[in-house]
């Protein structure tokens, strides 16, 4: 995505498997239409936009990625299968790759509803979305070695856990019901009953040893995308 935003969703809605293809510009972003009833749909909510499915508050489920270096997953992830490049399909993905490209096309620029100066249109975001609420974590302003920020969006008390300005997910800070606070050292995360947590929400060690996190919503973007989607966010530190 031109937006630099990766995001994923279960394509089963009631029962029915959609595929895609890209079908636009709208608001600055691509949108993408299902072949089955020609119906286009947001890649930042996964709602439907306008087509045959409108008006009928169809939305796919969220499924919790991460966006980071090859370096970095494959530390969190050294059993990793890579999708074979030889597919036939290598030359629709490797041509006129836009990697670190700045500036917009008319084409992009003339669909934004809503362009927000408050940042740099290309500053790399991580979005939140909690009980109903937005927020921008600016992922250049984060330490370079693993960090953790407790907050609260929307009611919900959430952690966000970086590394190095490459890597910033955001996780719920409740455990069975227990509400946590983390901290780190710069080399560890941990919480305030003594657990040692990874990066990707695992806990590796203490009381709650084998337990996940539960993923909150949240992605990397570039500001101008997330802002035209979300134009009441708040910025993190702002």
């Amino acid at each position: 995505m031109v937006c630099s935003s990766g995001i994923s969703f279960d394509p089963v809605v009631n029962d029915t498997h959609y595929t895609f293809q890209v079908a636009g510009v709208y608001n600055g972003l691509f949108v993408m239409e299902d072949r089955l009833t020609g119906s286009v749909w947001s890649h930042y909510e996964g709602k439907v936009l306008e087509g045959p499915l409108a008006g009928q508050g169809l939305v796919m489920d969220y499924v919790p990625t991460t966006q980071t270096t090859w370096e970095e997953w494959l530390a969190l992830h050294p059993d990793t299968l890579v999708l074979d490049f030889n597919t036939g399909f290598e030359q629709r993905y490797r041509e006129n790759v836009a990697i670190g490209r700045r500036g917009l096309s008319e084409q992009f620029l003339d669909t934004i509803i809503n362009m927000d100066t408050r940042l740099d249109e290309f500053e790399l975001v991580l979005g939140v979305e909690a009980g109903g609420e937005h927020r921008a974590y600016i992922l250049q302003e984060l330490p370079n070695n693993k960090s953790v920020i407790n907050d609260t969006l929307g009611g919900e008390s959430i952690a966000i856990f970086s590394q190095n300005s490459t890597y910033a997910t955001v996780f719920s800070s409740a455990v069975n019901g227990q509400l946590l606070t983390f901290s780190s050292d710069g080399s560890k995360i941990t919480d305030d009953l003594g657990n040692v947590w990874s990066l990707d929400g695992r806990c590796e060690s203490g009381p709650f040893a084998g337990e996940r996190l539960v993923s909150g919503y949240g992605f990397v973007s570039e500001w101008y995308g997330w802002a035209a989607y979300h134009p009441q966010t708040t910025i993190y530190g702002r």
